[in-house]
């Protein structure tokens, strides 16, 4: 994952929440969390800390963050202002995670599986997720929309819409692409990301112990405000999904 180029983002990624794609990323997190009250979430790959934020002021009762970014986790630990609700710590999401942080009733992943390469990244993120997992406890994420996609490279959307514009960078393994996406903040920066098939999210989550894995709709509208919700389904910048580590079996 690119720790260089988003320790020189810093505290600006924190503006993403006030374009549109932030908002309807916000809301889809929203809808999908559900009530949270006295349960304890983990952000996975989460820059600096908007959604832990996000679920202590939605009534969880502890929310943890990791990020391979230094830059990322100190302006995260800025954000929380002390709030012994929340903490933070670096370290690679993409690769066995070196630290103990315990297992907790929700994870949050999202922008994460963007980072992955091919399957077999994906399986290994996949297994971060499902070990930090109670069991019985839920992923909702993010991730990029191949399917903007189907009828080639030429056809996919150049323009700026929702506060970002992405360029196809090349092919990558596993039917893929490469894809650098520009975010259009008070300071807009740019960063690379690959956009996997749908079918590679569904098996390799499988792979990883996980269950019930199934992309989402967004069920609240209202938490969208002044958002135009039509032109979002026209071409949706992005997918949610949800899915479920299974309860343990007593042998």
């Amino acid at each position: 994952m690119p720790v260089q180029k988003y320790d020189t983002i810093g505290d600006s990624y924190n503006d993403v929440a006030q374009i549109t794609t932030g908002k309807l990323q916000l809301a889809a997190i929203q809808s999908l969390i559900g009530d949270v009250k006295g349960l304890t979430i983990l952000e996975l790959a989460c820059g600096p800390g908007f959604y832990c934020r996000k679920a202590i002021s939605w009534g969880a009762h502890h929310a943890t963050g990791i990020d391979i970014s230094p830059r990322m986790i100190e302006a995260a630990r800025s954000s929380a202002k002390g709030d012994k609700r929340i903490e933070f710590h670096i370290a690679d999401c993409s690769q066995p995670l070196n630290i103990n942080v315990g297992q907790f009733d929700v994870v949050l992943a999202p922008w994460l599986l963007n980072y992955a390469r091919n399957e077999q990244e994906l399986i290994g993120m996949w297994r971060n997720i499902y070990n930090s997992l109670k069991p019985g406890g839920k992923v909702i994420g993010i991730s990029p929309n191949l399917e903007l996609l189907d009828d080639g490279p030429a056809a996919f959307p150049r323009e700026r819409r929702f506060g970002q514009d992405l360029e196809v960078l090349g092919a990558i393994e596993d039917g893929g692409l490469e894809v650098r996406a520009t975010l259009y903040t008070s300071t807009p920066f740019s960063f690379t990301n690959y956009y996997l098939p749908r079918v590679l999210y569904e098996r390799s989550c499988l792979l990883a112990g996980l269950r019930g894995f199934r992309w989402t709709s967004f069920a609240d509208e209202a938490l969208l405000g002044d958002v135009d919700w039509d032109a979002f389904l026209t071409c949706p910048p992005f997918l949610t999904f949800t899915a479920v580590r299974p309860l343990d079996v007593l042998k």
